[in-house]
């Protein structure tokens, strides 16, 4: 008779729970050291502000800009940014993000480039021909210019997208409008109009 334990099929597959449960928890502690950087630890998260603007998708071609990473206190809320720490970011969005915007990114796992989350709400102002209103279960359409707000002033972003409208009512020609973005597909809907 062989001394000590023998392993059998079941054994082996409780190691492989059992290894599998550790792995995820070192991978989990090690997220959660501070300083992580310098440990070697390689971060895919982080808070950020953006200091060129991130440029829209075109077609299969990603946007780009530049941001600063920031660190945000856990006692108090508060954030302040890490020094030298401006880093490349893309954008898979049809939107531009706006110079001083704060953002959360996320490191792509393949390529290891930095990505703004998704954006799924933006400023818009119809065209000269409005958007035009629902009718049955045909949607409205037309084209908007993406706007943002810079010390408080509406200003053109320079960037075009086409939009649907749900409402029964047409969008008119040149009205601010609110457009979000349908996390089903990559359609932009008028979400909401100035009636003033």
């Amino acid at each position: 008779m062989p001394r000590g334990y023998v392993i059998d099929a079941d054994g082996i597959r409780k190691l492989r729970e059992d290894h599998e449960i550790l792995r995820k928890r070192i991978i989990h502690l090690e997220q959660k050291l501070t300083g992580a950087v310098g440990a070697g630890v390689r971060l895919d998260r982080e808070f950020a502000k953006v200091t060129t603007q991130i440029g829209q998708r075109v077609t299969t071609t990603l946007g780009s800009g530049k941001a600063d990473l920031y660190k945000i206190d856990k006692t108090d809320g508060t954030f302040a940014k890490i020094d030298d720490s401006s880093v490349d970011v893309y954008n898979s969005s049809l939107v531009p993000v706006p110079i001083d915007a704060y953002v959360r990114i996320s490191r792509n796992f393949r390529s290891g480039l930095w990505m703004v989350d998704e954006l799924q709400t933006a400023v818009a102002k119809a065209g000269a021909s409005g958007v035009t209103a629902r009718s049955g279960t045909t949607a409205g359409s037309g084209t908007v210019s993406i706007y943002y707000i810079a010390s408080g002033v509406l200003t053109d972003s320079g960037e075009d997208v086409a939009v649907v409208n749900m409402s029964a009512t047409a969008v008119a020609n040149n009205a601010y409008i609110t457009i979000k973005r349908c996390s089903l597909d990559e359609e932009w809907i008028v979400d909401a109009e100035d009636c003033g």
